[in-house]
C-alpha cells in the first residue's frame, strides 16, 4: 500500500520513538504497544503538544484495573518524565459497550478513525508497525471513520465530535470523509 514503507522507516528509525518503546518493552507488559495519535503526529511530523499523551496500551485479562495502569504511569513518567497514558485493552470494551476485544491490535482496530488505528512496538528488539486500515489514509492526511464510526451508524456522532473536537476540520492540511471505504 502507498506510504507504508516510507512511514515503516520514518518511525523505525525514529530515535526519540525507540527510546521510548524500549521503555515500554521494559515495563515488560502483555502485547504493549504505543498508538493512536502520538504515532500519528510523529508520521506527520507534528510535535507533542501538552494536550497530547504518550498513548500506551496493552492486553492483560489477569488484571484489568485502573490503578495498575496508573502504576505503569508512574514507572514510566520516573525513567522518562513525559505525558504518558496506560490503558489495558482488555478492559476497555466495557467503557465502549462494545463485546470484548481478543488482543490489544483488535481494540485498536475498534478505534475511532483510520489514521488513530496504528501502532508500533519492539519484540525482541525488533520494530513492529500495525496498520489496522493500511497507510492510505495516513498518506493522504485523511480522517476517516472506522467500520464502527461511519456515516449512518450509532457511534459516528463520536466521531464528529471528535473531528470538531480536535479541530481537523479546520485544518487545510486535512481532508475529512464521512464513510469507510474498503478500497481506502
Amino acid at each position: 500500500m502507498q506510504g507504508t514503507n516510507e512511514i515503516y522507516n520514518s518511525l523505525s528509525e525514529n530515535e526519540t520513538l525507540r527510546e521510548q518503546l524500549v521503555l515500554v518493552d521494559r515495563l515488560g507488559l502483555p502485547d504493549a504497544w504505543i498508538c493512536a495519535g502520538y504515532i500519528r503526529s510523529l508520521i506527520w511530523g507534528l510535535t507533542l503538544t501538552e494536550e497530547q499523551d504518550i498513548d500506551v496500551v496493552y492486553y492483560d485479562t489477569a488484571d484489568r484495573s485502573e490503578e495498575t495502569e496508573k502504576q505503569y504511569e508512574e514507572q514510566l513518567k520516573s525513567w522518562k518524565p513525559l505525558p504518558w497514558s496506560v490503558k489495558n485493552q482488555a478492559r476497555m470494551h466495557l467503557k465502549n459497550e462494545l463485546p470484548p476485544y481478543q488482543s490489544t491490535c483488535d481494540a485498536i482496530a475498534h478505534f475511532p478513525e483510520t489514521v488513530t488505528a496504528i501502532a508500533a512496538k519492539l519484540t525482541d528488539g525488533q520494530f513492529q508497525l500495525y496498520l489496522a486500515y493500511g497507510a492510505s489514509d495516513l498518506y493522504t492526511r485523511t480522517i476517516r471513520p472506522t467500520p464502527l464510526f461511519s456515516k449512518g451508524l450509532p457511534r459516528h456522532a463520536i466521531f464528529q465530535q471528535r473531528v470538531t473536537d480536535k479541530g481537523w476540520d479546520k485544518r487545510s492540511d486535512l481532508r475529512i470523509a464521512c464513510q469507510f471505504e474498503t478500497n481506502s
